[in-house]
Protein backbone atom coordinates (compact mmCIF):
# COMPACT_ATOMS: atom_id res chain seq x y z
CA UNK A 1 0.00 0.00 0.00
CA UNK A 2 1.34 3.40 -1.01
CA UNK A 3 1.65 6.40 1.25
CA UNK A 4 0.56 8.64 -1.61
CA UNK A 5 -3.03 8.42 -2.67
CA UNK A 6 -4.29 9.85 -5.88
CA UNK A 7 -6.81 12.58 -5.22
CA UNK A 8 -10.17 11.75 -6.57
CA UNK A 9 -12.11 14.88 -7.46
CA UNK A 10 -15.71 14.97 -8.33
CA UNK A 11 -16.57 15.14 -12.02
CA UNK A 12 -18.93 18.02 -11.24
CA UNK A 13 -16.13 20.02 -9.56
CA UNK A 14 -13.86 19.47 -12.56
CA UNK A 15 -16.60 20.68 -14.89
CA UNK A 16 -17.14 23.78 -12.72
CA UNK A 17 -13.40 24.52 -12.81
CA UNK A 18 -13.35 24.25 -16.61
CA UNK A 19 -16.40 26.52 -16.93
CA UNK A 20 -14.92 29.09 -14.53
CA UNK A 21 -11.64 29.03 -16.46
CA UNK A 22 -13.59 29.70 -19.67
CA UNK A 23 -15.44 32.60 -18.04
CA UNK A 24 -12.14 34.03 -16.78
CA UNK A 25 -10.62 33.91 -20.28
CA UNK A 26 -13.74 35.57 -21.72
CA UNK A 27 -13.77 38.31 -19.03
CA UNK A 28 -10.13 39.12 -19.77
CA UNK A 29 -10.49 39.02 -23.57
CA UNK A 30 -13.79 40.86 -24.09
CA UNK A 31 -12.63 44.33 -22.91
CA UNK A 32 -9.56 44.01 -25.13
CA UNK A 33 -11.78 43.24 -28.11
CA UNK A 34 -14.03 46.21 -27.32
CA UNK A 35 -11.02 48.54 -27.00
CA UNK A 36 -9.65 47.32 -30.31
CA UNK A 37 -13.02 47.95 -32.00
CA UNK A 38 -13.22 51.46 -30.50
CA UNK A 39 -9.69 52.21 -31.73
CA UNK A 40 -10.67 50.99 -35.17
CA UNK A 41 -13.73 53.27 -35.22
CA UNK A 42 -11.66 56.22 -34.03
CA UNK A 43 -8.96 55.63 -36.66
CA UNK A 44 -11.56 55.31 -39.44
CA UNK A 45 -13.51 58.38 -38.27
CA UNK A 46 -10.40 60.50 -38.22
CA UNK A 47 -9.36 59.32 -41.69
CA UNK A 48 -12.78 60.31 -43.00
CA UNK A 49 -12.62 63.73 -41.29
CA UNK A 50 -9.18 64.31 -42.86
CA UNK A 51 -10.72 63.47 -46.24
CA UNK A 52 -13.58 65.89 -45.54
CA UNK A 53 -10.98 68.56 -44.78
CA UNK A 54 -9.12 67.85 -48.04
CA UNK A 55 -12.39 68.04 -49.98
CA UNK A 56 -13.40 71.29 -48.28
CA UNK A 57 -10.02 72.85 -49.09
CA UNK A 58 -10.42 71.88 -52.76
CA UNK A 59 -14.01 73.15 -52.74
CA UNK A 60 -12.99 76.60 -51.50
CA UNK A 61 -10.06 76.64 -53.93
CA UNK A 62 -12.29 75.92 -56.93
CA UNK A 63 -15.54 77.67 -55.94
CA UNK A 64 -14.52 80.31 -53.41
CA UNK A 65 -16.79 78.97 -50.64
CA UNK A 66 -16.97 75.93 -48.44
CA UNK A 67 -19.57 73.27 -49.22
CA UNK A 68 -22.65 73.92 -47.10
CA UNK A 69 -23.53 70.26 -46.56
CA UNK A 70 -21.85 66.89 -46.63
CA UNK A 71 -24.08 65.80 -49.51
CA UNK A 72 -22.95 68.81 -51.58
CA UNK A 73 -19.35 68.02 -50.72
CA UNK A 74 -19.71 64.40 -51.86
CA UNK A 75 -21.30 65.53 -55.13
CA UNK A 76 -18.41 67.98 -55.66
CA UNK A 77 -15.85 65.19 -55.06
CA UNK A 78 -17.66 62.76 -57.37
CA UNK A 79 -17.88 65.36 -60.14
CA UNK A 80 -14.24 66.36 -59.64
CA UNK A 81 -13.00 62.78 -59.84
CA UNK A 82 -15.18 62.07 -62.89
CA UNK A 83 -13.88 65.15 -64.71
CA UNK A 84 -10.26 64.55 -63.62
CA UNK A 85 -10.10 67.95 -61.87
CA UNK A 86 -9.61 66.12 -58.53
CA UNK A 87 -7.03 63.42 -58.09
CA UNK A 88 -8.36 60.55 -55.93
CA UNK A 89 -4.80 60.16 -54.62
CA UNK A 90 -5.17 63.38 -52.61
CA UNK A 91 -7.54 61.54 -50.25
CA UNK A 92 -6.28 59.14 -47.60
CA UNK A 93 -7.14 55.47 -48.10
CA UNK A 94 -9.57 54.07 -45.57
CA UNK A 95 -8.73 51.22 -43.22
CA UNK A 96 -11.07 48.96 -45.16
CA UNK A 97 -9.68 49.84 -48.59
CA UNK A 98 -9.31 52.67 -51.03
CA UNK A 99 -11.11 56.00 -50.82
CA UNK A 100 -14.64 56.29 -52.20
CA UNK A 101 -16.55 59.60 -52.15
CA UNK A 102 -19.57 58.09 -50.38
CA UNK A 103 -17.38 57.37 -47.35
CA UNK A 104 -17.53 61.11 -46.57
CA UNK A 105 -21.24 60.88 -45.79
CA UNK A 106 -21.33 58.88 -42.58
CA UNK A 107 -19.47 58.23 -39.37
CA UNK A 108 -18.35 54.59 -39.40
CA UNK A 109 -19.53 53.60 -35.92
CA UNK A 110 -23.21 54.58 -35.97
CA UNK A 111 -23.64 55.54 -39.65
CA UNK A 112 -24.92 58.98 -38.69
CA UNK A 113 -24.40 61.90 -41.07
CA UNK A 114 -21.57 64.21 -40.14
CA UNK A 115 -22.61 67.54 -38.63
CA UNK A 116 -21.19 70.20 -40.94
CA UNK A 117 -21.58 73.91 -40.15
CA UNK A 118 -20.31 76.65 -42.45
CA UNK A 119 -20.01 80.38 -41.67
CA UNK A 120 -19.02 82.47 -44.67
CA UNK A 121 -20.41 85.84 -43.57
CA UNK A 122 -17.25 86.84 -41.70
CA UNK A 123 -13.93 88.03 -43.13
CA UNK A 124 -12.43 84.61 -42.49
CA UNK A 125 -14.64 81.84 -43.85
CA UNK A 126 -15.03 79.08 -41.29
CA UNK A 127 -16.38 75.58 -41.17
CA UNK A 128 -16.70 72.89 -38.55
CA UNK A 129 -17.37 69.17 -38.68
CA UNK A 130 -17.68 66.96 -35.62
CA UNK A 131 -17.86 63.22 -35.28
CA UNK A 132 -21.25 62.31 -33.78
CA UNK A 133 -19.52 59.62 -31.68
CA UNK A 134 -17.00 61.97 -30.08
CA UNK A 135 -13.82 60.97 -31.92
CA UNK A 136 -12.84 64.54 -32.71
CA UNK A 137 -13.58 67.49 -34.94
CA UNK A 138 -12.06 69.57 -37.71
CA UNK A 139 -12.26 73.33 -37.95
CA UNK A 140 -13.68 75.93 -35.62
CA UNK A 141 -16.41 78.54 -35.75
CA UNK A 142 -14.96 80.69 -32.97
CA UNK A 143 -11.17 80.43 -33.14
CA UNK A 144 -9.58 81.79 -36.33
CA UNK A 145 -6.35 79.90 -35.66
CA UNK A 146 -8.18 76.54 -35.87
CA UNK A 147 -10.03 77.05 -39.15
CA UNK A 148 -8.75 73.89 -40.88
CA UNK A 149 -7.13 72.10 -37.95
CA UNK A 150 -8.16 68.78 -36.48
CA UNK A 151 -8.72 68.52 -32.74
CA UNK A 152 -6.37 65.54 -32.39
CA UNK A 153 -3.50 67.31 -34.19
CA UNK A 154 -3.10 70.04 -31.57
Amino acid sequence: MSVYHQAKGSLVLRAIIVVLFGVLVWVLYEPYKIREQEESYKRESRLRMQNIRAAQLKHIEFRGTYARSIVDLVEFVKAGIASDSLNPGMFRPLTSGSFIPESLLYSPKTWKLWELVVVDTTAIKKWYVEDPNGYGSVGSLTDDSKVNKASWEE
